[in-house]
């Protein structure tokens, strides 16, 4: 080895070596989906740049393109940094600005999308105190009539009608963490709770499937969960329904995802759709069908309907006439606040679907 080598060797001994002890405390701190593929990423980008002969293949290039911790980020910030956050470096040099409360925090007082479905943003995880995210909304009460027993028939479970599944399995609520495994109180929850309805309610035979889908290759999800999907349709040719159920991310702004009816708080849905997907139109009808229920008997409870051109792979609703994504409130909402939306949107179902 030459000269030039053995210093570039020493060099990149150096670095990783001064990275490896700076970056626990660096990723413990960021903002992302998972601290534990954050941090995955970064050794791999560490190998990468000191070992340039030796490329890791643990994670795809999307997967890369899509991690939020880089080398960059992590040296800027031993330097007290934040790129995403400019007040954090204009703070540092005009001492008169006062950028109390912006620490740590990014795109500070700037809201770019309300709605972000994209792999990047649908599943962050934001610090809120129990005062921001408690019961008193002073939301005004709604008395509604929330089942209707002319819609019940008899139950065939030889035959389901309806499949609900989850792209992001582990999206959550409070009290706990927004990213959690526990079925219990993440969106299987609610599946379990809407199923429950329909079947107890309405005669409505359902599943809801719990495969996890977005745990490891995060910007995989939806590829992964197609397959789910795929192997449903295989079995059963085709559902009345197909929801891909998740939940929205919000700022703790907790008013716009939650109404109240007949005394409790309930987290409201919203309905994206994928413009470009060649089953769009039939897909409409069915989302329109069930918005019109909602707004009927339960004003306040329906968000909005959002639409994307492509979204990401369709959000599968290429696959059927009768495919559609549901947002079940947010992140700020509490497990109980989402299951209690099942009731509501049980009844929109049972008047929506072909009898």
């Amino acid at each position: 080895m030459n000269a030039k080598g053995k210093f570039g060797a020493k060099t990149s001994a150096l670095i990783l070596s001064i990275l490896t002890i700076a970056i626990p405390a660096s990723v413990a701190r960021a903002n992302s989906y998972s601290n534990n593929v954050n941090r995955n990423m970064v050794f791999v980008q560490i190998l990468n740049y000191t070992l340039p002969v030796v490329k890791s293949t643990s994670f795809n290039e999307e997967d890369m393109a899509e991690n939020g911790v880089t080398i960059q980020q992590l040296a800027l910030g031993m330097a007290g940094l934040n790129l995403k956050n400019p007040m954090s470096v204009i703070g540092r040099e005009v001492s008169f600005i006062d950028t109390e409360g912006s620490e740590g925090k990014e795109n500070v007082n700037i809201d770019f999308n309300h709605f972000k479905l994209d792999d990047k943003q649908i599943a962050k995880n934001t610090d809120k105190t129990d005062s921001e995210s408690n019961d008193d909304l002073n939301l005004k009460n709604k008395e509604v009539s929330v089942r209707d027993p002319k819609l019940k028939k008899t139950l065939n479970t030889s035959k389901p009608e309806v499949l609900i599944y989850h792209t992001h399995t582990t999206e959550s609520y409070k009290p706990g963490n927004a990213i959690s495994s526990d079925t219990s109180q993440n969106v299987c929850a609610v599946g379990d709770a809407l199923v429950s309805e329909l079947q107890s309610g309405y005669g409505i035979s359902a599943i809801n499937d719990k495969t996890v889908h977005d745990a490891e290759a995060y910007t995989q999800s939806y590829a992964r969960s197609v397959v789910t999907l795929d192997k449903y349709l295989k079995q059963y040719k085709d559902f009345k329904l197909i929801i891909d159920l998740h939940r929205d991310s919000v700022d703790n702004n907790k008013k716009i995802v939650t109404t109240k009816m007949n005394g409790e708080n309930v987290a409201r849905i919203s309905i994206v759709m994928a413009r470009k997907n060649p089953h769009f139109d039939k897909n409409m009808e069915l989302a329109n069908k069930i918005k019109e229920s909602c707004d009927k008997n339960f004003p306040g409870f329906f968000r909005e309907m959002i639409y994307y051109n492509y979204g990401t792979r369709y959000f599968n609703q290429d696959r059927s006439n009768n495919a559609i994504l549901v947002e079940v409130g947010a992140d700020v909402n509490t497990t109980d606040e989402a299951k209690a939306s099942a009731k509501y949107l049980a009844r929109a179902i049972a008047e929506s679907i072909d009898k």
